[in-house]
């Protein structure tokens, strides 16, 4: 057994109370059939519309009412459908359950794609007046946000097609999730004793984190080779992805698809780019890092499997789950008493769904629906890393709390942008609370340690693969083929750039980028390093008693997509229309070497 790593060998093992209760969306999956049963008459009740939705404010009241029905419908069935399936990847019935709902929401949204087209075909003065209507107040943001997308709108009929493509061009993920997740096998790793240890999604990282050495290498070889095996299949998922966002740009009339990909939440190009050049001005500190960690743990040479191994450990290595539950609550606490009710209510009402078992999806996340718990899967390990993932995704589940609460359903799916910005906010929450709270210099070493490895981990790392994405994409956008060689060459040379001389690069981290599963989330990544920077200024602010800072943060956790992220995040103090708060968050990170070099 890996230390820190509770094994179940079945789901019926776990405590009840470790189990997120998906009994709150169905009872049964009886009661789902029948909801399934009433889509036909819901996506119905919407078609009635076509031709005459534009006739009057009230004609398109009513008729956005019967889409939000629809869609809360699909949501629910689909939340229900995945996060069964989520429990046990190899479950047949659950997956066929999760392509009915997928299938039926494609054809769905292929049936409706007349809506958009219809009503860009108003008058634009029209839709202005749909606009000012107090009788569509509740709609006011969506009929905005359709005036800006006129110039990529395309007709009916092509709006249709590209709905009836959405399901088919989709299958890149799927197959990269079912290869990974049900179908690879990764053998055992052995430490320097010989002994064998299960290596799988869950305990690869607790490898990475043993004092063996040689586990950690066996257990970097292990997983990586079998990753390497699959290559050519792995390119060839992620080069349909991407084929697929050029195809979208194209089709939609964008220059590129990362200018489609930021154009939803009306971030320029040029704060990508910005965001990956003020990374490279800062990459010294880095292999800075680098260096200190290999002098710490006295290495005459540092590899990537070293990475994980922290430089300091606390005497106390273990930290329960419960344990974990109460640190986090009380670490919040700045935030208010209704915050921290609101978060305990996580644990009394099972949102979360805690343990790994065989076949259970990889990672974390926080999920639900508008009219559902936000709640959380994760792979619980009992050390420091999974109480900072606790904390992370309780403050996914805590922002789609107070969005829900306080918007309406038009309004009330904050963008992916603004996404991470709660979610590190509440780490970095616990972070101080932790260094508050330490008596001895080497908590605070570890401490500052675990800093290192969120800023290696978000600003740095991600940035290196949001760099990875966007080149991938150019190459692929200039005929060049995406191949198992022109990936991994790629991805090399990226690597090897971010963290310098002094890291030995390990042959088999070229087949890194077949294992990411952002890759597949269209430009996703580098949100996780701008929402970084703005969570550092938020829970310092929080942390140090600002109580107008709090105010305002609260704000930002019940506006949902009311206005565009950038204004979002402006409104609350902070602009990440420059690079200000990139190197704010660097001045962090250099103060954070400074001061452990000094204690």
């Amino acid at each position: 057994m890996i230390p820190g790593m509770d094994q179940y060998k079945t789901r019926q093992d776990i405590p009840e109370k470790h189990k997120w209760n998906l009994n709150l969306i169905y009872p049964s999956s009886r009661d789902w059939e029948d909801d399934f049963a009433k889509l036909e008459s819901a996506i119905a009740s919407v078609e009635r519309f076509k031709g005459h939705l534009a006739r009057s404010a009230k004609d398109l009241l009513d008729a956005f009412e019967e889409q939000s029905k629809l869609d809360l419908l699909i949501e629910k069935l689909y939340s229900y459908a995945h996060h069964l399936s989520d429990e046990d990847t190899r479950n047949s019935e659950n997956l066929g359950r999760v392509d009915r709902i997928r299938s039926r929401a494609a054809e769905a949204g292929a049936r409706l794609s007349w809506m958009d087209p219809e009503l860009l075909e108003t008058p634009i003065e029209v839709l202005k007046k749909f606009h000012a209507d107090p009788v569509l107040v509740i709609y006011a943001r969506r009929i905005e946000l359709l005036i800006r997308s006129k110039p990529h709108q395309r007709s009916a009929e092509v709006e249709e097609v590209l709905s009836l493509a959405a399901e088919p061009l989709g299958g890149a993920y799927k197959a990269f999730s079912l290869l990974e997740n049900a179908d690879m096998k990764i053998p055992h790793a052995k430490d320097a004793e010989g002994k064998d240890h299960e290596l799988n999604h869950a305990t690869y990282s607790a490898c990475l984190e043993s004092p063996d050495r040689v586990l950690r290498k066996n257990a970097f070889e292990t997983y990586f080779g079998a990753y390497a095996q699959y290559q050519n299949t792995f390119a060839a998922t992620l080069d349909a992805h991407v084929k697929k966002q050029i195809f979208y740009s194209k089709t939609r009339r964008f220059s590129s698809a990362i200018e489609a990909s930021l154009f939803s939440d009306q971030i320029p190009v040029s704060v990508y780019n910005g965001l990956i050049s003020t990374v490279h001005q800062h990459l010294p500190l880095l292999h800075r890092w680098v260096s200190l960690k290999k002098r710490e743990l006295k290495l005459a040479e540092m590899n990537v499997y070293d990475l994980f191994y922290p430089m300091v450990k606390p005497a106390k290595v273990e930290i329960p789950y419960d344990e974990g539950c109460r640190l986090v609550a009380e670490a919040v606490k700045p935030l208010g008493e209704e915050y921290v009710r609101a978060l305990e209510s996580a644990f009394h009402e099972r949102w979360i769904d805690v343990y790994y078992t065989p076949g259970k999806r990889g990672g974390a996340y926080s999920g639900g629906m508008y009219t559902s718990k936000p709640y959380i899967l994760l792979n619980h390990k009992n050390n420091l890393n999974s109480t900072f993932t606790l904390a992370h995704e309780l403050g996914h589940s805590l922002h789609s709390f107070y969005s829900n609460r306080y918007q309406p359903y038009s309004t009330a799916s904050y963008p992916i942008f603004l996404a991470e910005v709660a979610s590190t906010t509440n780490e970095m929450l616990l972070h101080f609370h932790l260094n508050e709270r330490a008596q001895d210099k080497e908590m605070r070493l570890y401490l500052l340690d675990h800093l290192f490895t969120q800023f290696r981990g978000t600003l740095f790392r991600q940035v290196q693969f949001a760099e990875f994405e966007r080149d991938i994409h150019a190459m692929a956008e200039r005929g060049e083929p995406l191949t198992a060689q022109t990936l991994s060459d790629t991805y090399a040379a990226i690597q090897s750039k971010f963290y310098g001389p002094e890291m030995v690069m390990h042959d088999l981290v070229r087949y890194e980028w077949t294992r990411i599963p952002h890759f597949y989330y269209n430009f996703y990544v580098y949100k996780y390093s701008t929402s970084f920077a703005a969570a550092q200024y938020f829970a310092k602010k929080i942390f140090e008693g600002d109580l107008a800072v709090r105010d305002r943060y609260l704000e930002f956790l019940k506006s949902g997509s009311s206005r565009d992220p950038l204004d979002t995040l402006r409104h609350a103090g902070v602009d990440l229309g420059d690079s200000k708060p990139i190197e704010a968050a660097f001045k962090v990170f250099e103060e954070a070497l400074d001061e452990y070099e000094r204690l």
